[in-house]
């Protein structure tokens, strides 16, 4: 620790680690200069949001047991320079992650990335019930259509981020104020809005602990979005053009296909630390609206699908080469895009759900992905995956998709249960349960507000948690911030959460 006068008449500046601080000698008031090189916060800024981010003591002092104003300290500071008294020990801090839609950390690993999977622990109490109050309620953010994002952004807490995409609007919460504040942009403009569709949309972070970048794909090209917790703004540089799909964090790269000058589709890989776009080699491909849903990816490539056929990243022949191929999907396949999670088979093979046309009847099938000439499973009925559990009806199959159930009373059900979220860590599943007695398919295109139960499955008992009436209850977006788990929905008033047990 430093401390040096710059004059008589200025305040005193006091290094403290990788933070700055400034003392009015006049008051012996404390205010936060500089963090990590983030700056200072604004003005008027609640000492007690600020505190948990920079590990900074807080004090309410004042003299013969009457409260005073509040004190601010570096968190190095064990004893008050005012008072000489111990002062409270830093706020503990929660610094997990939750990247959206579905709760990865950004890094491919064994597992794909892009199911409905997540290593997050959910679990809740086995004596909530559907009358039971939600533990958290908290506003919602002031857009409409919101994606949510957990991360420190090299701060020592992480904080709740809501992106609304369709405007290029990100907001944080701020836990003690309990409200939503703009990031406001720091340069000339914020992020351009994206037109891709909620299914479709997702972002790239290279490390939402201890870096501050995160990739948002816009209609005006990929944009590097400097979060900045500490000044409260964000700085947005944009390199390339409309990105036609969801970045991927896959290699060390930000590959992301874009729309090229000349009307063509081209695939595009970013240094996350750098601005330079370099282009993957390919074929020329039409670049029309194809529909891409959000990518998949593992150690050995990246697809991202859409109704007529896969875009698939690898590596070429060099060690650091990559390219990318158009693989149409086989005569007569349709895929069901909407229908959830491709399966994840057993030896880590995915299985993408479609419609197989045969002599002019139409039957459902599970098709190899990413493969030019891939195995086609055929299934008697529609099912609904998160990527591993899967769902017939009300039924939970224990076998592959294409495989029947053992009870055959699944066929006359009156409801059914479309699985959110499941988690790898807990064995649990998050499924939301609709009466209803048409097929899947019909259900999933109804826009009718019905009744909807919410229920962890698995653990040692599945418990039903919560019960209300919207309009596509499966659109719901789990996500996870400060040990609780929230439902979002955007006609809802309120965010609901739950504690997650240990």
């Amino acid at each position: 620790m430093s401390t040096w006068l710059a004059s008589a008449l200025q305040n005193e500046r006091w290094a403290v680690g990788d933070q700055i601080w400034s003392r009015d000698p006049a008051t012996g008031a404390f205010d936060l200069a500089d963090y990590k090189g983030l700056g200072a916060p604004p003005p008027a800024c609640n000492p007690f949001d600020l505190a948990p981010l920079v590990g900074a003591r807080v004090s309410i002092e004042g003299a013969q047991g009457v409260a005073g104003p509040v004190a601010l300290y570096p968190g190095a500071f064990r004893f008050s320079p005012s008072t000489g008294k111990a002062l409270p020990e830093p706020a503990s801090t929660d610094t997990e992650t939750w990247l959206p839609p579905f709760g990865a950390d950004g890094t491919v690993g064994d597992a794909p990335q892009g199911l409905r999977l997540t290593d997050t622990h959910l679990a809740l109490r086995p004596t909530l019930n559907t009358e039971s109050p939600p533990d958290r309620q908290i506003a919602m953010p002031p857009a409409g259509n919101c994606h949510f994002l957990s991360g420190a952004f090299a701060t020592c807490g992480s904080r709740l981020l809501a992106i609304d995409a369709t405007q290029g609007l990100l907001f944080h919460w701020l836990p003690n104020s309990e409200r939503w504040q703009a990031l406001r942009p720091s340069g000339t403009q914020g992020p351009a809005p994206s037109a891709l569709a909620d299914e479709a949309w997702g972002l790239a972070v290279q490390d939402p602990q201890h870096a501050t970048r995160i990739f948002l794909p816009t209609d005006t090209g990929l944009a590097i979005v400097f979060v900045n917790l500490i000044a409260r703004t964000c700085e947005v540089r944009s390199v390339g053009t409309r990105c036609l799909a969801a970045p991927v964090l896959w290699q060390g790269r930000v590959i992301v296909p874009m729309l090229q000058r000349d009307g063509k589709l081209g695939m595009y890989a970013l240094d996350p630390e750098g601005t330079e776009l370099r282009r993957i080699e390919g074929p020329a491909l039409d670049a029309a609206d194809a529909g891409w849903a959000r990518p998949l990816a593992d150690r050995h490539r990246i697809v991202w699908m859409a109704p007529e056929g896969q875009l698939v990243v690898s590596r070429g022949g060099d060690k650091d080469a990559l390219r990318f191929d158009w693989l149409p999907w086989p005569a007569g396949i349709t895929p069901q895009l909407h229908l959830g999670s491709p399966y994840l088979s057993r030896n880590g093979q995915l299985w993408q759900q479609c419609v197989r046309q045969v002599d002019g009847r139409a039957t459902i099938a599970f098709v190899q992905t990413g493969l030019a000439e891939p195995e086609i499973r055929p299934a008697s009925s529609p099912r609904l995956s998160t990527g591993a559990a899967c769902f017939q009806l009300d039924t939970r199959l224990r076998l592959a998709p294409w495989f029947e159930p053992d009870d055959c009373s699944a066929l006359e059900a009156d409801e059914v249960i479309v699985p959110l979220l499941e988690s790898t860590s807990a064995s649990t599943v998050l499924c939301v349960r609709v009466p209803h007695t048409r097929p899947p398919e019909s259900l999933l295109a109804s826009k009718e507000t019905c009744t909807a139960t919410f229920e962890l499955q698995g653990g040692e008992h599945d418990v039903q948690f919560w019960m209300a009436r919207m309009p596509r209850p499966w659109a719901v977006r789990p996500f996870v911030h400060a040990g609780h788990l929230y439902l979002y929905h955007p006609d809802r008033r309120r965010l609901p959460g739950w504690r997650i047990e240990p």
